[in-house]
C-alpha cells in the first residue's frame, strides 16, 4: 500500500524540486533588497519575558519596541524565528502526528516595520512576493480585513480594504470584513494591538471551487482552504478600561508559517510530505527492524488502520526530534520542571511511538540529530556546533524511560481490559467481571500498589469498578504510571484514547497536588538572593507546564521625568553619582508593599547574565533610602527599595554598595577563567547551562555527561589560579557589532539573548574571551584565590560546580586549616605523621567492620538449620523451604542461597527472603536442586519471576539459583507463605 502526497489540483507554480532551503533564502533576500535588516532568530527560551514558556511567535523578540521600553538600530527587520507551541491556545500536543498538519516546533517567516513603512508597502510585497515572484495563482487567493468592532470604538479597516484593491488586482469578491476573532490581534488584554489582514489559499480542485466558491470557506478551518500569511498594523495601545489609545508610531509585524508555504509551493498536500520532512522520515523507516516499513510511502501493510498507525507514528517521531534538538541547542535539557518537563513529555511521547509501533527497543532518537542538522543545520549553526552534546542529551533520556517503558506498557497493558470490561454493564456483570478481577493476581497486585488510601481489597474493587463503568480509566492508574513508570499524563492519556477510554484527571491532580505539598513540604528554603515574587505589569496570560493563569499588577509606573525614554547605566566606569528620578511605581506583594524607582542615570547593575543585582543607597538631600535589589524592565532599570522618600524631585545621590560588588565582580571573572579552563580540560563541548554570581560564591552549570573526578578538578582549579597569578589585565570593548565580535573568537552563551552591537571582556586572546554585559576586576591578580566547593549533577548532562574567590575563598581555606588543625590535636600524642596516623585508624576501623560482618553472616548462616527444622514442606515428593532473614542484602542472600542449597541435598526446593535495611525493599532467592532442574520440572529462574512480580519488581538469574528483588516489603511473609503453592502449580 502507498500513498502520492501530490495534488494534481494545486496551482500550477507548484516545483516539487523547489526546496525549502531555496524557498527560505528567497524570502529574506527578498525583503534584504527592500531595505529590511536580517536579523537572526531569537532563542526559543524567550529572553526577560515571563509570560512565555517558550518563543511561540515570530513578534516575541520584538516585544519590547511594540510596548515602547527598546529600540533596534534598524527600523526594518526580516527573519525566520524558531517558535515551540505545546501548550495553551495555541496546540494540543496530543494531536501532533495524528494529523497531517499541526507541529511542536516550527519556522515563522516575518517582516517587520518599527515606525517606517506600514498598510500599502506590506499589502503590496506581499502580493508581490506570493503571487509575482512565487507563483502562486492569483484566482486562489482572498484577503480578510478587520470589519470594526462596537465594544472598542472601532470602524472598519477601509484602509486596508481599499488597498487590496488598489494594491494588487484582487477584486472585491475576494477581500472579505472579518471579525476581531480573526481580524484584530493583541498581545493581551492590555498592551500594543491592531487589525490585521490575512492572505487565504484556496488549494481545492476545480470542480470543488465551482460546487462551493472559497470566500464562504475561509476561516472555518478547512483543510485546503487555509491562512499563509498574517500582516498584523499595529496601532493601538489598548487600555485596562477596554479603550484603545492611538500609539505615536505605527508599525508592521507580520508572520508566515514557513512548513506550511513549502508545502504549497512544493505542490504537496501535507507538510510532512515536504523536504523538511523527508530525510528524517526516512531514518524512521531505516531503523525500524519491520521489513514492511520502507518509506513513509512505502509500507507494505494491508490493514488500514495499521497502516495509518505506522504513518502517524513516523510523523510523531519526525516532529519532536526537531523540538527536542532545538530546545536542547538553546539550553533547555529536559528535567522535571518547567521547559524541562515539556521537552521530556515530548521526548517521552517519540520513544514510546517508536517504540511500540516500529518495534525499536533500542535508543533510536539521538541518531536522528545527525540528518536534522544535514537539512536544518546551515540556517541554525548552534544545532552542528553542539551535535555530540545533543545527542549524548537524547540518547541518556531515552536510556534511563526505555529501563522502564516496557513494565509501564505492560501494566497499563493489563489493567485496561478490566476498564473496557466494566464499561456500561449491569450489576450482574458487573459482580461477574469483580470476580475475575479478583482472581487476576497480577492486576491486583498492580491496583494495590495504586489505591495506596485504600487497604481493604473490596473498597479498591469497588472504587475501580465505579470510575471504569463511565470508560475512565482511573487516576490512581495514571498517577502510579507517572510516579512510578515515568509517564506523563499525556501520554496516558493517548495511550487510554488509543483505546476509546478517557483518564480521570480529577483523581490524578489530587495525587499530584498531595506529591507536590509533600515535596514542598520535605524540602529547605534556597537561599536568598535578593529574588522577590511580585505581580506582573500587564494582566496577561502564563503559560507553565500547559497550565494557564492570569495575574494582575497594582500600579503602573508613574512618570516624574517626560525627558528620557530609558535608564541609562554608568556603572562600568562610576559607582557613585548624582542623578534624578525618572519613574516609581508601588506593589502590593504577599509580603506587604513593594517600592521601585527609576532613575534617569544610574551606576546599579541590574541582575542579568547570572550576576546577581547591585544594592545599595539613593540620597535624596537628608533622606537615605536602601536599595535592595535591582532588576532590568527592558530599557528601564528598576532599584527596589525599602520606603519612598518624601519627595521624589530633585537631584539624587546615588551610591552602589562597593564593597559587595568588588566581591561580585571578583566571582563574575573567576567565572570566566574557570569557564575557559573547563573548556580547555574536558572539550568544546562544554557550554554553560546556568550560572549564578553572587558576593559569597559563584555556581555554573555546564553542558558534560561525566563526572568530573577530584584530580581533574584539582587540575582545573591549579589552572585558574595560575591565570590569576598572571595577573592579566581585563581588556574590553563596547559597542562591538556581534558579527564582529563572533569572529574575533568570543564565546557566545547559547541560552542568552544578544543584541546586534555587545561588549567583549577578554583575559588574554589566546585563553578567555567572552560576550558579557556584568562587572568584572581590572586585573585577575585581584581576585587573589579560587576554590571549588562542589561538583554534581543537577540534570541529564548537565553538571554544576561552585566555587569561591578572593576574600570568601580565604576564609573558606581558613576554615578548611581550623579544621585540620584541630584533627591534629586529635593525634598529638602520636609519633606518626597525621596522614599515616588516619590511615592507621580508617585500617583499624575496616579490620573491624570486617570482623563484625563475619559475625553477623555466621549468625544468618546459622539460621538455615532452623529453617530446614522448622519450615519443611512436601509438594508432590518435593521439599520446600522457605525461611526470612533480618537485615540481609541480596548480596548476603545470594551467598546463603548457595549454602542452603547445598543443605538442602537433592529434590529440594528452597527460598529465602529479607528486608533490606532501608526497610523499602525486599529480596528474595530461589534455589532448585540439579535432579528437578534437569527433569526439566522447575527452575529458579521461573520462580523467582513470579515472586520478583509479587514483590512489585522482578528478577531471573540460573536455573538452579536466582535472585529478585520489589518495592512492596510488607507483602514479603505473604509472598514467602505461598511459596508452597507456587511450586504446585509450576508441576501442574
Amino acid at each position: 500500500m502507498s500513498h502520492d502526497p501530490m495534488n494534481p489540483h494545486l496551482q500550477s507554480s507548484a516545483d516539487p524540486s523547489r526546496s525549502s532551503e531555496e524557498i527560505r533564502q528567497d524570502f529574506l533576500q527578498f525583503f534584504q533588497a527592500k531595505g529590511h535588516e536580517v536579523v537572526p532568530s531569537a532563542s526559543l527560551v524567550p529572553d526577560g519575558d515571563g509570560t512565555l514558556l517558550f518563543t511561540n511567535a515570530g513578534m516575541n523578540q520584538f516585544k519590547d519596541v511594540f510596548l515602547g521600553t527598546g529600540q533596534r538600530p534598524y527600523s526594518r527587520a526580516v527573519d525566520t524565528q524558531k517558535c515551540l507551541r505545546v501548550s495553551g491556545k495555541h496546540n494540543d500536543l496530543e494531536e501532533v502526528g495524528h494529523d497531517t498538519y499541526h507541529h511542536t516546533f516550527f519556522e515563522m517567516l516575518g517582516n517587520w516595520s518599527f515606525g517606517d513603512y506600514f498598510k500599502a508597502e506590506a499589502i503590496r510585497w506581499a502580493w508581490e512576493l506570493l503571487v509575482e515572484r512565487w507563483g502562486l495563482a492569483p484566482d486562489r487567493l482572498y484577503a480578510t480585513v478587520h470589519e470594526g468592532d462596537d465594544d472598542f470604538g472601532l470602524s472598519a479597516d477601509a484602509d486596508a480594504y481599499d488597498l487590496w484593491l488598489s494594491e494588487t488586482p484582487l477584486p472585491e469578491e475576494r477581500v472579505l470584513y472579518e471579525p476581531s476573532k480573526e481580524n484584530f490581534w493583541m498581545m493581551g488584554d492590555t498592551g500594543p494591538c491592531g487589525p490585521c489582514s490575512e492572505l487565504h489559499v484556496d488549494l481545492r480542485p476545480p470542480e470543488a471551487r465551482r460546487e462551493t466558491p472559497g470566500r464562504e470557506l475561509v476561516n472555518v478551518d478547512h483543510p485546503q482552504v487555509m491562512e499563509l500569511w498574517n500582516l498584523v498594523f499595529i496601532q493601538y495601545n489598548a487600555q485596562t478600561d477596554g479603550s484603545l489609545e492611538p500609539l505615536d508610531d505605527q508599525h508592521v509585524d507580520t508572520g508566515m508559517g514557513f512548513e506550511r508555504m513549502v508545502a504549497v509551493l512544493q505542490g504537496k498536500e501535507s507538510t510532512y510530505d515536504t523536504d523538511l520532512f523527508a530525510p528524517l522520515l526516512q531514518a524512521m523507516a531505516d531503523r525500524s527492524p519491520r521489513e514492511e516499513i520502507r518509506g513513509y510511502d512505502d509500507l507494505h501493510i494491508e490493514d488500514d488502520d495499521e497502516h495509518e498507525q505506522v504513518r502517524i507514528a513516523l510523523r510523531v517521531v519526525a516532529d519532536h526530534i526537531r523540538a527536542i534538538a532545538f530546545a536542547i541547542s538553546d539550553g533547555v535539557m529536559p528535567s522535571n520542571e518547567g521547559r524541562g518537563y515539556v521537552i521530556r513529555r515530548i521526548l517521552r511521547r517519540a520513544v514510546r511511538y517508536g517504540y511500540q509501533t516500529l518495534e525499536l527497543e533500542e535508543p533510536f532518537l539521538h541518531r536522528l540529530v545527525d540528518p536534522l542538522i544535514e537539512k536544518m543545520g546551515g540556517p541554525f549553526d548552534g544545532l552542528a556546533e553542539q551535535q555530540e552534546f545533543i545527542e549524548q542529551a537524547i540518547r541518556s533520556e531515552e536510556e534511563s524511560f526505555l529501563e522502564t517503558l516496557g513494565t509501564g506498557i505492560e501494566f497499563f497493558e493489563r489493567v485496561v481490559p478490566h476498564v473496557t470490561g466494566f464499561q456500561d454493564t449491569d450489576r450482574e456483570e458487573s459482580d461477574r467481571l469483580l470476580g475475575a478481577l479478583r482472581e487476576d493476581a497480577q492486576a491486583m497486585d498492580l491496583l494495590e500498589k495504586a489505591y495506596v488510601d485504600t487497604d481493604d481489597e473490596n473498597d479498591i474493587l469497588h472504587s475501580f469498578a465505579r470510575t471504569a463503568r463511565g470508560g475512565t480509566l482511573p487516576g490512581q492508574i495514571a498517577f502510579l504510571l507517572h510516579d512510578t513508570y515515568g509517564f506523563p499524563i499525556d501520554l496516558t492519556r493517548l495511550m487510554a484514547r488509543e483505546r476509546d477510554l478517557d483518564v480521570d484527571m480529577e483523581g490524578y491532580e489530587k495525587l499530584m497536588g498531595r506529591q507536590k505539598r509533600r515535596a514542598r513540604e520535605s524540602s529547605t528554603v534556597g537561599e536568598a538572593t535578593g529574588e522577590m515574587e511580585v505581580s506582573v505589569s500587564v494582566e496577561r496570560e502564563v503559560r507553565l507546564e500547559g497550565a494557564e493563569v492570569t495575574v494582575t499588577e497594582s500600579s503602573d509606573w508613574k512618570r516624574v521625568k517626560d525627558d528620557n525614554e530609558g535608564s541609562e547605566f554608568v556603572g562600568y566606569d562610576q559607582t557613585e553619582i548624582m542623578t534624578k528620578v525618572q519613574s516609581f511605581r508601588v506593589l502590593d506583594t504577599e509580603e506587604g508593599k513593594h517600592r521601585q524607582i527609576e532613575l534617569m542615570r544610574t551606576p546599579f547593575y541590574a541582575e542579568a547574565g547570572g550576576q546577581v543585582g547591585d544594592t545599595g543607597t539613593l540620597r535624596f538631600g537628608d533622606e537615605s533610602v536602601q536599595v535592595l535589589d535591582t532588576q532590568r524592565e527592558g530599557e528601564r532599570i528598576a532599584h527596589t527599595v525599602d520606603t519612598l522618600p518624601e519627595s521624589l524631585d530633585g537631584p539624587v545621590e546615588a551610591a552602589v554598595d562597593a564593597e559587595r560588588r568588588n566581591h561580585i565582580r571578583t566571582h563574575h571573572t573567576a567565572t570566566h577563567l574557570m569557564h575557559a579552563v573547563l573548556r580547555e580540560t574536558l572539550g568544546d563541548h562544554v557550554q554553560q547551562k546556568g550560572s549564578l554570581v553572587a558576593p559569597d560564591r559563584l555556581r555554573f552549570d555546564f553542558s558534560h555527561f561525566d563526572a568530573v573526578d577530584e584530580d581533574t578538578l584539582r587540575h582545573i582549579e591549579r589552572r585558574v589560579n595560575t591565570a590569576i597569578q598572571q595577573n592579566i589585565p581585563k581588556q574590553e570593548a563596547r559597542d562591538v557589532p556581534i558579527d564582529e565580535a563572533l569572529d574575533r573568537g568570543a564565546t557566545a552563551l547559547f541560552d542568552e539573548q544578544y543584541g546586534d552591537r555587545v561588549r567583549v571582556i577578554t583575559f588574554d586572546p589566546d585563553f578567555s574571551m567572552e560576550l558579557c554585559g556584568g562587572t568584572h576586576v581590572d586585573a585577575t591578580g585581584e581576585i587573589g584565590l579560587f576554590r571549588f566547593l562542589s561538583e554534581g549533577s543537577v540534570a541529564s548532562g548537565v553538571r554544576r560546580v561552585e566555587a569561591v574567590a578572593g576574600k570568601a575563598a580565604l576564609e573558606h581555606v581558613e576554615s578548611e586549616l581550623e579544621t585540620l588543625t584541630r584533627a591534629r590535636r586529635q593525634f598529638r600524642s602520636l609519633h606518626t605523621s597525621l596522614p599515616e596516623a588516619i590511615a592507621e585508624v580508617q585500617e583499624e576501623r575496616d579490620r573491624l567492620a570486617g570482623e563484625v560482618d563475619q559475625l553477623r553472616r555466621g549468625q544468618l548462616s546459622d539460621q538455615l538449620d532452623t529453617f530446614i527444622a522448622e519450615n519443611a514442606a512436601s509438594v508432590d515428593g518435593i521439599t520446600v523451604v522457605t525461611g526470612r532473614l533480618d537485615r540481609a542484602s541480596m548480596d548476603d542472600l545470594q551467598e546463603l542461597g548457595q549454602q542452603f542449597r547445598d543443605k538442602l541435598g537433592e529434590g529440594a526446593v528452597g527460598v529465602l527472603g529479607s528486608v533490606g535495611e532501608d526497610g523499602e525493599k525486599a529480596y528474595v532467592v530461589a534455589t532448585v536442586a540439579d535432579d528437578l532442574v534437569d527433569d526439566g520440572a522447575l527452575r529458579a529462574g521461573d520462580l523467582v519471576g513470579t515472586l520478583g512480580d509479587r514483590l512489585g519488581g522482578g528478577g531471573g538469574g540460573r536455573p538452579s539459583l536466582a535472585s529478585a528483588g520489589g518495592r512492596d516489603p510488607e507483602a514479603l511473609d505473604t509472598v514467602l507463605d505461598g511459596v508452597p503453592d507456587l511450586v504446585r502449580d509450576r508441576l501442574e
